[in-house]
């Protein structure tokens, strides 16, 4: 989930068709902001975000045909995806790539392949989109490739030191004025496999319970932008098992918690849909009675700390019980 230094604005000396992010972050969704070693085409602003600390991710760096993608490099690291739209609905999709490809060569990447329509794919690079995977989420939440006309230009470009790796597609979107640019960037680095967090007791989340009415669990780990839970939580949730048959009495509220990455209402739901997991969890595989457990969503309204950087981050994502009383 996680934004490496994301917020920095462009520093000068780009081509003229490019400007400093600062200039259109006025209408730049709550949070957002450009990688910092790939500039936004000039009058542009940001209306989809998400960030993941750590994943792998297959770039194109050829066409598309039914055997599969000609080529792909692949690289492990903190994932960055964007979409922007453009103020003026005027602007030629050939313009928007063409600025892309001269900024991004002055800064020193190196062009892995480029192309246009059926040069990627059938249906005028229409499957080439949709079979990369990489913008299915910044395609739901803000903007898909238009019915007609669909104008699909396509980038990966490697940065000079390789530790960047940029997937830029610009195409003419449905639902939108204009075009559309959406972005996928990976940032080399190495996964930390090392726990943050020691498990707690059940005695530690009671006392946490009693003293402060509320206690983080750290170690309920989910798959990325995914309810699913992770093997590596088992033992914190049957510790959190083992806390409900000590305290009969006990009730509890499974609230989640989202970092502020990303758009406020998906934080939310996803934040709730994790902690039903958690619910669905406990009540079938322990077999704690599910009257005496509620499930919440905080999303990224609750922090414990700073969201700016990434071990912030990491303790902003968690679940947090906190007691209630049976009636509730």
């Amino acid at each position: 989930m996680r934004k490496h230094g994301v917020m920095a604005a462009l520093s000068g000396g780009l081509v003229a068709t490019l400007v400093a992010g600062v200039v259109a972050a006025s209408q730049d969704i709550d949070g957002a902001g450009d990688h910092p070693d790939v500039p936004r085409a000039a009058g542009s602003h940001i209306v989809y975000q998400d960030h993941v600390d750590f994943d792998r991710v297959t770039v194109p760096v050829g066409p598309y045909s039914r055997d599969g993608f000609e080529d792909v490099e692949v690289m492990e690291g903190e994932v960055l995806s964007l979409s922007y739209v453009f103020d003026n609905p005027d602007v030629a999709t050939l313009r928007v790539k063409r600025s892309y490809l001269q900024a991004l060569e002055e800064r020193g990447f190196e062009i892995l392949f480029k192309g246009s329509e059926d040069e990627l794919s059938g249906g005028a690079g229409r499957l080439f989109f949709r079979e990369s995977g990489l913008y299915e989420r910044g395609a739901r939440d803000c903007c898909r490739i238009a019915n007609r006309d669909r104008q699909v230009r396509y980038i990966a470009a490697r940065s000079g030191k390789g530790d960047v790796l940029a997937a830029i597609a610009v195409f003419n979107a449905r639902g939108v004025e204009g075009p559309a640019v959406s972005k996928a960037i990976v940032t080399a680095r190495e996964m930390d496999a090392t726990m943050d967090h020691q498990p707690l007791t059940a005695g530690e989340m009671e006392t946490g319970l009693v003293q402060d009415g509320r206690v983080a669990v750290q170690n309920i780990l989910f798959a990325v932008n995914s309810a699913e839970i992770l093997p590596e939580s088992i033992e914190a949730l049957e510790t959190i098992a083992e806390l409900m048959r000590d305290r009969p009495e006990m009730n509890l509220l499974v609230v989640g918690h989202t970092d502020n990455t990303g758009d406020y209402a998906y934080n939310v739901a996803l934040s709730l849909e994790r902690a039903q997991s958690v619910v669905s969890w406990l009540a079938g595989e322990a077999g704690v009675a599910r009257e005496r457990l509620q499930a919440a969503g905080a999303g990224m309204m609750a922090p414990v700390t700073t969201n700016r950087t990434e071990e912030g981050r990491a303790r902003n994502r968690r679940v947090e019980l906190v007691e209630r009383g049976g009636d509730a």
